[in-house]
């Protein structure tokens, strides 16, 4: 009954790992720069989705680490560049931004990621939208 009950709870394990849903979704973002005239939306690919997790019931036994849970992170990803239209000359127009190629759960890195859950961020524009006409790898 032992062996039977591990089995099918490794098994599980497995299989959750498997068919978690963490994939790039398209993203739209917007940005602004005080000093400059217009708005640029960009459309990009974030990763995003479900990854398997456990809680486990003896936390106070455990050390720290242990407890991390994952998350859906980059696995693959470039970064592309884009000329915000209407700066003024002692301003970089220049914005860069991570497209995302594949994901993975896994820890969080953030070497080139924000771990943390942000409160109340705007993500639309206050000044007037110019197209996404420049862009370009780094």
């Amino acid at each position: 009954m032992t062996a039977v009950f591990l089995m099918s709870m490794l098994f599980g394990l497995a299989c959750g790992q498997a068919m978690s849903f963490c994939i790039p979704t398209e993203y739209t973002m917007h940005i602004e720069r005080r000093e400059c005239a217009y708005c640029l939306t960009i459309n990009t690919t974030i990763c995003a989705g479900y990854c398997m997790t456990r809680d486990i019931s003896g936390k106070l036994l455990l050390p720290k680490y242990a407890l991390s849970q994952d998350v859906c992170t980059y696995r693959d990803f470039i970064y592309r560049t884009v000329e915000i239209p209407g700066c003024p000359l002692h301003v970089a127009p220049y914005f860069s931004y991570p497209v995302a190629l594949s994901c993975k759960c896994g820890k969080c890195n953030t070497d080139y990621s924000d771990c943390i859950h942000e409160a109340i961020k705007t993500n639309y524009c206050t000044k007037p939208q110019k197209s996404y006409l420049v862009g370009f790898s780094v």
